[in-house]
Parts: C-alpha cells; structure tokens; sequence
C-alpha cells in the first residue's frame, strides 16, 4: 500500500507537503502537478474517512431512492451520478424499498459518514415526511428528488404534476370520454396530489362532475391497485378511461384488463405517467408523461452543490413542465 512517506521520497517533497496537498490546504501549481502526476500513475487512494475528518468534507453525495427496479428510478440514478461525477463528488447509493423504516435507517447510515449532502426521493408513504423532518431538524444540506412534502422546509426538484396532469386528462376528454376514473397515490405525497387535482381541473373546466366512486388511492408501486381497479369497474357508472398515477400502477392495469378481456385501448383507455423505460415496450404501448429527468438532476445537484459549498439556507423549488407522450393505450397510433 502507497504511504504518504512513499510519496514525499518519490517526488522529492516534504510529509508536511504531501499532507498539505491531501487534506487541501494551499501547495504551488508546480507542486500539486508533481504530486497528481505521480499519484494518479501509482493508483494511490487517499484515506477519506481521515480526509473527511481534516476537512470537515467526504465529497461524498448520499442518494436515497425508493427502487432502483420500476418506474423510472434507474435513469434518475444514472442522471444523478453523472451530475454529481461532474462536480467532483462521489454518490453513495441507498434504497428504501418504499419502506419508511428502511428509510430511515439508510439516513441513519448516511448522517453517521457522514456524507456532504442528501438528495432524497422519499417513499410514497405518509411516514416518509417525519423521515424528511429529521433531516431538517439535523441540518445536513438535502434536496427532495420528484416526490416531495410541502410542509418540510427544503428545496425540492419535481415535475409539475398538476399541469401535465390537466393536460393528459384534457386530451382524454377531447377524444370523447366523460367518464375518467383516477387511481392515484397516497394523498399524503404532494406529487401525487397534484396528479389528482389536476385530473379534478380538467372534469371541472369541461363542466364534467366528479365523481368520487370513481377516484381511488393505492401505492405508487402498483402493489395494490388490483382491487381498488376492479371495485372501480362494479360501479354503476362504468368508466371508458382510467388515468394511473404512475406507469408502474398503469402497467398493473394494464395486465388486469388483459386477463379480465378488456380491451385497451376499444373498451377502456389507460394513461400513466414518467415515461418509464416499459411504457413503449409494452404490447399496448402506454400514453404517459415524459419528466425532463436529466434537466431535473442536473437542478438538484446544482442546488445541493451549492448548499455544501457556500452554507446557502436558502429554500429553492423548483417545478418543471413534463411532456404528454401519445400513445396507442388512449386510442392514439
């Protein structure tokens, strides 16, 4: 293993030098050349638990996600890690599993490091926002990633929900259909929330009543929209078209109206919404919302960044229109 002693005798340098250029404190252009030509030849790794302790600084970024499996998540990871590789950190990966417990202990984790700062995606249970309320109570510079709570005082970085919402359920309307149903996500996630009032808009701005039966929450995983689906389908009032809140839930719709012999899109029209890597693959390709994922990473880095080198306070919100994708689950080819 390379010491710092190897490296002074192999450049010509002092300790004191070589210590001064690892824990940041100022060397000479020529020196610091001399030594990175060096280190970076010999594969050399600092220590950074003990940099971390010198500097008061890992330049280590934690992320917590909810999955790295459905959705749209690994293309937030990826566009995440490329940001943050950008600006000279590196990314510790966490997932919650959609699990608040999880979640917490993974914070836990990340504020013992402890990591330079927290971009979080939190879980779409309501627990979630006491996990977020820690770290505004511990003060480590954070960010919410897509889901977030209005009522914890931080930046955050989502797509507008609501207005692609009203957009995607304005066009439903405009090929025809007056009876939407919506099964969105909890009504304690402010994404999810601005799915749903968005919906609500649209039926009102077309004088359409809404009708509560046909409205319903599940999990943003899709784990449990079976049931509240098939309930919503026994109504009197049965619906031409079903709007998801995610393409996760749409997909599970997807599969059950397969099974049930509905039609998709003749008998019913499903809309989803993220774009995920699934929605065009799909034998009935899925209408959804594209969210501008690598605009929305390259903003919470920047953010965050900002925070952990200049001590910023300051609360940055910042909310991005999505794009309508049309696709043959709503009747478009």
């Amino acid at each position: 293993m390379l010491t710092q002693e190897d490296i002074a005798k192999a450049v010509g340098l002092s300790r004191m030098t070589i210590y001064r250029y690892l824990t940041g404190k100022s060397v000479t252009q020529k020196t610091r050349d001399k030594i990175e030509r060096f280190i970076n030849n010999r594969g050399y790794r600092p220590n950074l638990t003990a940099r971390g302790l010198v500097l008061k600084q890992t330049k280590l970024i934690g992320l917590l996600v909810p999955s790295v499996s459905y959705s749209y998540y690994p293309e937030v990871v990826e566009a995440l890690q490329k940001e943050i590789r950008t600006r000279g950190y590196n990314i510790l990966l966490c997932v919650s599993n959609e699990d608040p417990e999880q979640e917490r202990e993974e914070l836990d984790l990340l504020l013992s490091i402890p990591v330079d700062g927290i971009i979080i995606s939190p879980t779409s249970k309501s627990q979630s926002e006491a996990n977020c309320k820690l770290l505004e109570k511990e003060k480590p510079p954070f960010v919410m990633f897509d889901r977030y709570f209005t009522n914890v005082n931080a930046s955050y970085v989502t797509t507008n929900s609501y207005a692609a919402s009203k957009k995607l359920v304005q066009h439903l309307i405009d090929m025809g259909h007056r009876s939407i149903a919506h099964i969105g996500g909890p009504r304690s996630n402010a994404f999810a929330e601005g799915i749903l009032q968005g919906y609500r808009r649209a039926l009102q701005k077309n004088k359409i009543a809404v009708d509560e039966d046909l409205i319903a929450s599940v999990a943003m995983d899709g784990s449990d929209c079976i049931p509240a689906f098939q309930k919503i389908l026994q109504q009197k009032k049965r619906p031409t078209a079903v709007q998801a809140v995610n393409d996760p839930v749409a997909i599970e719709i997807l599969k059950a109206a397969n099974k049930m012999a509905i039609r998709v899109p003749e008998d019913l029209a499903v809309i989803g919404f993220s774009d995920s890597r699934l929605a065009e693959m799909l034998a009935v390709p899925l209408t959804t919302v594209r969210e501008p994922t690598k605009i929305m990473a390259a903003e919470a880095v920047n953010i965050l960044v900002d925070q952990i080198e200049t001590k910023s306070k300051k609360k940055i919100i910042k909310s991005l229109p999505g794009k309508i994708i049309l696709r043959r689950s709503c009747g478009a080819e």
